[in-house]
């Protein structure tokens, strides 16, 4: 029995019952030639099982048989999560290679116990979006994580690709080592830290090699895309298509010859990578030719105002340039679909230079087409890739458009941070309103990076307009709902580590009831004497009951819930503790 039909048989006599479904015969001793794991689980399943108590004839032979299976099932669970070293009992057909040790460690440890502590807390039950700033505040430090930890980050890695990015330098030489050993955990696998370029592209980890090839197209584009180039045979399809991304970096006219190549790569994703690119590039033959074939669908009417209307069959020479003819099953209209990906694949400038029309008249004109939707999305997809500055007031106006808010981090990323912030205040001080503070935290959240913090001259100021907002005699805003408890955990992510103390003291140092703000409403009047008076008193008593409740409602702040607060003070004390690692650092 092979070893995946062994494990079959167990897992279904188990959920069955090994009394209406017996695993099958076993031979009577192990079978050298297959795996020591399926030795050692036969051999758990030959055992017999003596039950306890009076228990006699065939009662106690189903009692063995499912104690042989439950044992056989343990065997192979612990053999799955543990290493295994066969003893004397088990004969292997061939002998066992021994694996290679990993190599010294170049980074020490955080010493500070209460800091691992923490860190191995978050990464077990998080919050899930300060891992990245937890490992990036490490690395920041010089720092990697313990031994212990780096099973449960490297599966953290395997579920989320975004994380990797700032994992990965803190894995250290043991958590390149242990990736190698589990084929899952490969993403993180990889040469030693100090390795030469060329180590690193012959022997590296994908993630490696990719980041390799990001450095060089910083400062030598050209000899990035020649060492991708002459290795374009060697590399499957999982590899090219994150390396011929990497080209975005410091991408210019000569790249086009390579990426016109590409697109006729056998992957499907490096195509669409590479056609993405080329849009990037107004002058490439890829961009022309798209142009072209929107400058045909467009058309002025007699008041001269702009028309489109996409053709009615599919042009077969489109596939070549990225665009597919046939029609996804998730979507209806083949028109409505051709115009989206040639929009999305056109120079953003094209609409603004042939229609002369800013984003938002763009946006506007497309309210009143037939093709709305595939205007808009199209638009939206081609920003995901070309990052056009001048479309950025536009996106930021639209705070209930998700997928536009998830274009502002890297638009923003080329701002300086002086511009970004002086953004972000303009905004904080003009909006007014009740839930003004709270929207404007979360939207200036949702527009940051991954591991982006504020400066400490407007985490000041948020934590000044927390005070007023919440320790105020007025109340403003509502603070007893989920916007509100996002908004602060958000603050607890991204403020400045210098403010944390004080923000922290709205929860921890306590405020007298007198101080606390004060829900502004009419009191009820005295009940009106008269043949009625008993039922006016009980209108009021429960007038005045209802009152004092909406009153303990409006005195309600996101640390009144525990929830809330057990991750406010996680975020906090972790934050402060890996700030004081940085600041304790040799580098710092």
């Amino acid at each position: 029995m092979s070893q995946a039909n062994l494990w079959a048989a167990l897992q279904q006599s188990a959920l069955v019952g090994s009394d209406r479904l017996a695993v099958p015969a076993i031979l009577s001793t192990p079978d050298v030639s297959t795996p020591a794991t399926v030795q050692t689980v036969q051999m758990a399943l030959q055992q017999p099982v003596a039950p306890t108590g009076k228990v006699t004839g065939k009662v106690a032979a189903k009692v063995s048989t499912a104690a042989q299976v439950l044992r056989a099932s343990a065997v192979a669970a612990v053999l799955e999560r543990a290493g295994w070293v066969p003893g004397s009992q088990v004969q292997l057909s061939t002998a066992l290679t021994a694996v290679a040790r990993a190599a010294a460690e170049l980074r020490a440890a955080p010493a500070d116990e209460r800091l691992i502590a923490l860190v191995e807390a978050v990464i077990a039950d998080g919050p899930q979006d300060l891992l990245a700033l937890s490992f990036a505040e490490l690395d920041k430090a010089g720092l990697r994580l313990p031994h212990g930890l780096l099973v449960a980050a490297l599966n953290q890695g395997r579920q989320s690709i975004e994380l990797r990015e700032w994992l990965l330098p803190v894995l250290g030489e043991r958590g390149r080592w242990l990736a190698a050993q589990n084929p899952q955990w490969a993403y993180a696998a990889g040469v030693q830290e100090t390795a030469d370029p060329e180590q690193v592209w012959q022997e590296g980890s994908i993630a490696q090699r990719v980041s390799l090839l990001e450095c060089e197209r910083e400062s030598e584009p050209a000899k990035a895309r020649a060492r991708l180039e002459a290795s374009l045979k060697e590399l499957n399809a999982k590899e090219r298509a994150p390396m011929v991304q990497a080209l975005h970096k410091g991408l210019s006219m000569e790249d086009e010859p390579l990426l016109e190549k590409l697109l006729a790569d056998r992957s499907k994703e490096v195509r669409e990578n590479a056609a993405q690119l080329l849009s990037c590039l107004p002058a490439s033959a890829h961009s022309q030719r798209i142009t072209a074939w929107l400058q045909a669908m467009l058309s002025q009417d007699d008041k001269g105002e702009w028309q489109i209307e996409p053709p009615i069959e599919g042009n077969k020479d489109w596939e070549r340039d990225g665009i597919a003819l046939q029609l996804p099953a998730y979507v209806k209209g083949e028109r409505s679909w051709w115009l989206q990906q040639l929009v999305a694949l056109t120079p953003v400038e094209f609409w603004q230079q042939t229609l002369d029309k800013s984003p938002e008249q763009l946006w506007e004109w497309s309210r009143r087409s037939d093709w709305k939707t595939a205007l808009r999305q199209g638009w939206l997809r081609a920003l995901d890739t070309q990052h056009d500055l001048r479309w950025l007031p536009l996106l930021q106006s639209m705070e209930s458009d998700s997928r536009a808010q998830a274009l502002l981090p890297p638009l923003l990323a080329q701002l300086s941070p002086e511009q970004r912030e002086a953004m972000w205040m303009e905004r904080l001080q003009r909006k007014q309103g009740q839930s003004a503070l709270i929207d404007s935290l979360n939207n200036m959240d949702d527009s940051m990076g991954a591991v982006d913090l504020l400066s400490q001259g407007i985490s000041q100021w948020v934590v000044d307009a927390l005070y007023l907002a919440t320790r105020g005699k007025q109340a403003q805003g509502n603070w007893h709902s989920w916007q509100a408890d996002q908004a602060v955990l958000a603050c607890a992510r991204r403020l400045d580590a210098s403010v944390l103390p004080r923000f922290a003291d709205l929860w921890r140092t306590p405020v007298p009831e007198d101080d606390l703000p004060a829900a502004s409403e009419a009191e009820p009047k005295e009940p009106v004497q008269g043949p009625n008076a008993e039922a006016n008193a009980e209108t009021i008593a429960r007038l005045k009951a209802e009152q004092a409740a909406r009153r303990a409602r409006a005195r309600l702040r996101p640390w009144d819930d525990e929830r809330v607060l057990e991750q406010l003070n996680r975020i906090v004390d972790l934050r402060l503790a890996l700030h004081a690692a940085t600041l304790a650092s040799p580098s710092s």
